[in-house]
């Protein structure tokens, strides 16, 4: 089931995660050098492209760490668990893109030309991540491969999105990107799930009939 895999990809995703949460309390809490009118808040130039960078990093992480649950066959092999496995890494690698091509509106005044269709195309990357991982994860939960609160994870990540990630971006800055932290280490969560082995007290709690790949 390519268990070594498996663990390569749950530590790279909690890496990922831990550079997710870093980033979204400095983007929360440095003092700003310029105003909210620049796409770029609350960055100069140099640090609006390294923050750009270290998001890239985060996201390509993340995508490794669904690409292992992808292998691990936690989701099991029906239609809902394929499809939201899909559409979870596409959702991801289109976020991945998102911050490259953000890259282009450093010098750009918010609202701009095209900013408005930047922040719909984060918007649909991050919607079909949400339902993709809540799909895996209701595949995960049916499958019962997994047990704990390992099984609940992959949703929680999905849930997330229109729970905490959602309502934060309605409110102020700050909100948004502490939103985001918590977002961050939902994922991070999982990724510790993927990379942890069972606990001999977890896998003889498991339901009869049920296996853990992780």
């Amino acid at each position: 089931m390519g268990t070594s895999f498996v663990k390569a990809a749950g530590l790279l995703c909690l890496v990922g995660a831990v550079i997710g949460v870093i980033g979204g309390l400095v983007a929360a809490f440095i003092p700003p050098v310029v105003s909210p009118e620049w796409y770029r808040y609350p960055y100069a130039p140099a640090g609006y492209v390294a923050a750009q960078l270290v998001y890239l990093l985060n996201h390509v992480l993340l995508l490794v760490g669904m690409l292992g649950l992808a292998r691990s066959g936690l989701a099991g092999s029906g239609v809902l668990g394929r499809i939201g496995l899909w559409l979870s890494i596409v959702g991801m690698a289109a976020l991945s893109v998102c911050e490259i091509a953000a890259l282009a509106f450093v010098d750009s005044l918010y609202p701009g030309p095209g900013t408005a269709t930047m922040d719909a195309a984060f918007g649909i990357a991050s919607i079909m991540i949400g339902i993709g991982m809540t799909m895996a994860g209701i595949a995960v939960v049916r499958a019962g491969r997994s047990q704990g609160w390992r099984r609940y994870v992959i949703l929680a990540c999905g849930a997330a999105v229109f729970v905490i990630v959602v309502p934060g971006l309605m409110g102020s800055f700050l909100m948004a990107r502490l939103a985001i932290v918590l977002w961050m280490m939902v994922f991070g969560a999982f990724g510790w799930a993927l990379y942890m082995p069972v606990s001999e007290a977890e896998s003889r709690s498991a339901p009869h009939g049920a296996r853990s790949i992780v």
